[in-house]
C-alpha cells in the first residue's frame, strides 16, 4: 500500500468527520395527533448543535465527553496518522498509541448510540426519528478511520521487514 494513497484515503475520512460534525445527524419529532394535531417536539441535531445546547445549558459534563471522544480524540488521532504518514521511518510507539486510540475511541460508539436513539424514538407510536446525512458521514469517517490504521499497520510491518 502506498504512503499517498493512504494520505488521500485520511484526508476523505477527515471531510467525512468534518461533515459528521456539522450536519444533522438526527431528527425527531413528536406530535400526537387526535381531533387536532399538537406538535411536542421538533429537532434536529448535529454534533456541533448538541455541543452548543449541552454548554447553554450548563450540562458540561456530557459536553466535555462529547468535546473529548467527538472531536479531540479524532484530531489528535489525525494529527498521529499524518505524522506517521509523512517520516521516512514512522515510530512503532507512535502507531501503537493510534492503535489503541481507535480501539477505544468513542466515535463508533457514539455513532451507534445514535443509532440506538434513533431505533428508540421509532418504536414510540407518537415519534418519528430519521437519520440525518451528518450519521452517515461520521459513521463513514469510522469505518474509513479504522480501515487506514489498519492499512497503516500493514504497511508499517512491510516497511520494516524490507528494512531487516
Amino acid at each position: 500500500m502506498n504512503r499517498f494513497v493512504l494520505l488521500g484515503l485520511h484526508i476523505i475520512s477527515l471531510v467525512l468527520l468534518g461533515l459528521g460534525w456539522v450536519l444533522d445527524m438526527l431528527h425527531i419529532d413528536i406530535s400526537i395527533h387526535t381531533i387536532i394535531s399538537f406538535n411536542l417536539f421538533d429537532e434536529k441535531r448535529s454534533v456541533l448543535t448538541t455541543l452548543k445546547s449541552l454548554w447553554q445549558s450548563n450540562d458540561y459534563w456530557p459536553f466535555l465527553l462529547i468535546f473529548f471522544f467527538g472531536i479531540v480524540v479524532p484530531l489528535v488521532k489525525s494529527g498521529l496518522i499524518f505524522y506517521l504518514l509523512s517520516v521516512k521511518n514512522p515510530s512503532q510507539k507512535v502507531y501503537k498509541i493510534v492503535n489503541a486510540i481507535s480501539k477505544w475511541a468513542m466515535a463508533d460508539v457514539f455513532a451507534i448510540s445514535i443509532f440506538v436513539a434513533f431505533l428508540g424514538a421509532k418504536a414510540m407510536e407518537s415519534t418519528k426519528a430519521n437519520l440525518e446525512p451528518g450519521f452517515y458521514y461520521f459513521a463513514g469517517y469510522v469505518v474509513l478511520s479504522g480501515i487506514v490504521v489498519m492499512l497503516l499497520g500493514k504497511l508499517m510491518k512491510t516497511a520494516e521487514n524490507s528494512n531487516a
